[in-house]
């Protein structure tokens, strides 16, 4: 099968100018595991004064393999091309993941690569399977096509931490219990959530803590739900805050919404994009008997962040 004109014109309109180096994949959350991936292939590409690509997948793969999966994202696409970038890619083009280009073999896909893109090194990471079924033996076949055609393949070891390879199903797991030094460890970098703040239901006014409620993507992961200590950079402020990531189950037991009580601060920032760095969880969900007993224990959290934040 022919790569789907659409795609080819995606890596067409994508192409950098001279021959270059390049990796494919997801590379969601672009972890530690990935960063020493793009800095191989920055390494390698220098090397042979080539430049450094990637070209990522979005969506993710199983949106059209396994549709009743519904992938969860570490890092928004923007994001993830920001990462990749400053990770050691000179350009990241991405690749629209459809049903076609599910049919292409790993052989059609590296030869398009190797013509539009001028290809002349791939670099792959340690579990690389791409193209129709996701060949185990990608790397294998590959080396085979780069003889035929002209380019190198290099293959990076697993990069480990705590006796565990780096992934994005690790960070994914260390989110889910809220463990944020270990999703800190995996990442290289404090977990981000974005969003426009927008108005909620202002219950936090009424008890003397006021939040700023921030808007995220339905498809991207969440902490576990609970209390954590937060850094806000919002409408050119860094500020210490409170945030909950949960259902308020005291009032309504409602939809997830994540709320931010910003410490030492006064104004309206509705409107405006907050970028939350979730640095550590201070407790879990909790149901309280009355207004009074979570107004109580918010006083607390608060403490907490604002001790935290003094050490």
């Amino acid at each position: 099968m022919a790569l789907p004109s659409f795609t080819r014109a995606q890596l067409s309109a994508g192409a950098p100018g001279p021959n270059t180096a390049l990796t494919i994949g997801v590379l969601d959350g672009v972890h530690r595991g990935h960063q020493a991936l793009l800095g191989r292939l920055r390494e390698e590409a220098r090397k042979r004064a080539l430049s450094p690509g990637v070209v990522t997948l979005h969506p993710h793969p199983l949106t059209v393999l396994r549709p009743e999966i519904q992938p969860s994202y570490l890092t928004s696409l923007e994001d993830r091309i920001e990462l990749m970038r400053d990770s050691g890619a000179d350009w990241v083009i991405p690749m629209t993941f459809t049903g076609e280009v599910s049919e292409v073999t790993a052989e059609e896909l590296a030869g398009a690569f190797y013509s539009l893109l001028r290809m002349r090194l791939m670099v792959l990471g340690p579990d690389a399977a791409f193209g129709r079924g996701a060949p185990r033996d990608t790397p294998e076949r590959m080396r085979q096509l780069g003889a035929e055609l002209g380019f190198e393949v290099v293959q990076i070891e697993p990069v480990m931490h705590d006796h565990e390879r780096y992934s994005s199903t690790a960070v994914r797991r260390a989110l889910t219990d809220g463990d944020m030094a270990r999703v800190s460890a995996l990442l290289g970098r404090n977990y981000r959530l974005s969003g426009p703040v927008v108005h909620g239901l202002e219950r936090g006014r009424t008890i003397g803590f006021p939040t700023a409620n921030i808007s995220v993507a339905a498809d991207r992961a969440l902490p576990g739900l609970g209390v954590y200590a937060t850094r806000a950079h919002v409408a050119g402020h860094t500020l210490a805050g409170a945030t909950n990531i949960g259902r308020r189950p005291t009032f309504d037991a409602g939809h997830v919404s994540i709320e931010t009580y910003l410490l030492d601060f006064e104004g309206d920032v509705y409107g405006e994009r907050m970028d939350l760095e979730v640095c550590q969880r201070i407790r879990g969900e909790i149901a309280f008997a009355s207004a009074a007993e979570l107004t109580a224990q918010i006083a607390l959290d608060v403490d907490s962040v604002r001790t935290l934040f003094s050490t």
